[in-house]
């Protein structure tokens, strides 16, 4: 067997299922990140509408006040 330079017998290299055990929840985490930064992101534009466009769009000032105000955690 040829091992890489600078590699020594005793290290092994970490199992494929070890790394997708870590990789699995780290994924779920940055998905949940994207997702709440998107939905602050969205009620930030919501609250920036002004009253006409807040009324083409069917959305009243007092709902789109709730909905800003909602956590960035509920969907």
């Amino acid at each position: 067997m040829v091992r890489p330079t600078g590699s020594s017998p005793s290290t092994s290299p970490v199992p494929v299922r070890v790394m997708a055990a870590i990789a699995r929840p780290v994924w779920v985490l940055a998905e949940s990140l994207l997702d709440w930064h998107g939905r602050w992101k969205q009620r930030q534009a919501l609250l920036s509408l002004d009253d006409h466009l807040l009324k083409d769009i069917g959305v009243s000032r007092l709902d789109a006040d709730h909905e800003a105000r909602k956590p960035f955690w509920r969907g």
